[in-house]
């Protein structure tokens, strides 16, 4: 049975909603490119998003031209919206009904890797030679105990951070200072509450990663959800709540809830919203988004932000680029990385990664993949990405995982923010990154499975004690801190710690 929460998959293809793994007896009739019937294996994906109005069966008679011609099988796509994406994957994993799924460091790929969800492709590798070459060595950095359980995207060097999507020309109308820093950035916040006074200018309760990062960036690397480590000395852990800065950030944040920028129900809300502030910013009812990537926003909100508003102006401050360039890195490919998985019940592991071979080396398949179909999704002009004309409905967002810098088409995005893309992506972000050099965790990954029990409690004292103080919920931080503080203790902070220590030095330079 499908899952309930998602939404319905592609529309027009009801097949997907009664095949399953590529059974030989569960796969449909498809007519190859020579219109001759013949049995083809169907391979099943999820992706995040929602499918396009119209272009979905053009998309699906391209694809099986190439997939029947090349592998006598056909892919069809299930989509998951971007709301409670834990749950929703870790639902569609539990019904073992696909052949790919995605995942990262924003779902429980992790735990799901550790319990074996996922095909080891270490040993299948030999059979796509030209996926290997192309990742040039990356792909090891992936591994988690020296198992492969996905084929990541591929980022090009500055490319791809977290940050806060802001309306220019209101600013300039407002007689604001340029946002190049958290001073400015606050100001805009309470102009723009002063301003939309019905809408509390932050809904996302993830805010919190972004409003510590903005406050610590030039004291702190981020390890875990509990543990951070000074710039200074990046191999040696520390309880992120045993810090002044997480106090700071914990007084901050209850400000903001006091002063209603943080939205006073953000307790109940979902993990995600960005979804709901895109639709509030469409209706000119709030101008910003504070938190989401510079990816997502350049090919979701300012393309359907431009469309509906011509005359409005964005900027974009960068949490890493802008405010701590010296923590702009290569790109890190390690195990968090969004990636694309096959599950371990698949029935054709390697007829699967043979395909994801083809989506990063076959610029037919990855610019369908990635784009959809010339002419009703999108538009080439002067061999570039366009969407003139195009409407917002009917443009495709990309399988999830399969994004590819060194496949990407440019795009063309409107005015002022082709520089903000160019300077980002393709000037000043690459030379900043190839001048800092690698990530110092760029081969770590966290290996928490000798800690089950530590774990679960921690993740219990995160929900009930944590998240509440994160968001600007408490009435008292001093008392809220002890107990936090003895809460932790119970749960075993200092065995994670220990633990989290351990394999810090064994990644540390020199050992």
């Amino acid at each position: 049975m499908r899952l309930l929460r998602f939404v319905p998959a592609l529309l027009a293809f009801s097949i997907l909603m009664s095949g399953c793994l590529g059974h030989e007896n569960n796969v449909p009739e498809v007519k190859d490119a020579s219109e001759t019937a013949q049995p083809v294996i169907q391979l099943n994906a999820i992706t995040m998003g929602s499918p396009p109005a119209s272009g979905m069966d053009s998309f699906y008679k391209q694809l099986d031209e190439l997939t029947i011609r090349d592998f006598g099988m056909t892919v069809r796509f299930h989509f998951i919206p971007w709301d409670e994406e834990k749950s929703n994957i870790g639902m569609a994993i539990a019904s073992k009904e696909y052949d790919f799924y995605v995942g990262g460091s924003w779902s429980d790929f992790k735990s799901f890797a550790a319990k074996n969800a996922f095909v080891d492709l270490t040993p299948l590798l030999d059979q796509v030679p030209k996926l290997v070459d192309h990742y040039k060595g990356m792909l090891e950095q992936v591994k988690i105990d020296g198992k492969l359980y996905g084929i990541p995207q591929l980022n090009l060097p500055g490319a791809g951070h977290e940050g806060m999507l802001y309306r220019e020309d209101l600013r300039k109308k407002w007689n604001l200072p340029p946002i190049t820093s958290f001073s400015t950035l606050e100001q805009y916040l309470y102009k723009a509450k002063e301003e939309y006074p019905d809408i509390p200018m932050i809904i996302d309760k993830r805010y919190s990663n972004n409003l510590w990062l903005a406050l610590t960036g030039d004291k702190y690397y981020t390890l875990s959800e509990f543990a951070v480590a000074p710039i200074a000395d990046p191999y040696k852990g520390i309880n992120m709540f045993d810090t002044p800065e997480y106090k700071a950030m914990v007084a901050k944040a209850k400000e903001w809830y006091d002063d209603g920028i943080v939205d006073h129900d953000i307790l109940g809300a979902q993990e995600n919203e960005t979804t709901k502030t895109l639709a509030l910013m469409k209706e000119n009812k709030k101008p910003l988004e504070f938190n989401n990537h510079f990816g997502a926003v350049s090919n979701s909100y300012i393309l359907s932000l431009k469309s509906a508003y011509p005359g409005q102006e964005y900027g974009w401050l960068d949490y890493t680029f802008d405010l701590f360039p010296n923590s702009l890195f290569l790109p890190n490919t390690s195990a968090g990385v969004t990636q694309i998985s096959i599950g371990s019940n698949s029935n054709y592991p390697e007829m699967a990664l043979k395909f994801l071979e083809k989506a990063h080396t076959d610029q037919a398949y990855y610019n369908l993949l990635a784009y959809g179909v010339e002419g009703e999704n999108y538009k080439l002009t002067g061999g570039k990405i366009s969407y003139d004309g195009i409407p917002e409905k009917n443009k495709k967002q990309s399988w999830t995982g399969v994004l590819d810098g060194y496949m990407n088409v440019p795009i063309l995005y409107p005015g002022h923010w082709q520089a903000i893309v160019d300077k980002l992506t393709l000037t000043e972000g690459p030379k900043l990154a190839e001048k800092n050099g690698k990530d110092p965790y760029q081969n770590f990954l966290f290996d928490s499975s000798l800690l089950f029990d530590e774990m679960s409690e921690l993740e219990t004292v995160k929900e009930q004690y944590i998240q509440p103080l994160n968001l600007g919920l408490s009435t008292d931080i001093d008392a809220d801190l002890v107990v936090l503080q003895s809460k932790l203790k119970e749960a075993g902070i200092d065995r994670y710690m220990d633990e989290l220590q351990r394999q810090l030095d064994k990644i540390k330079p020199g050992k």
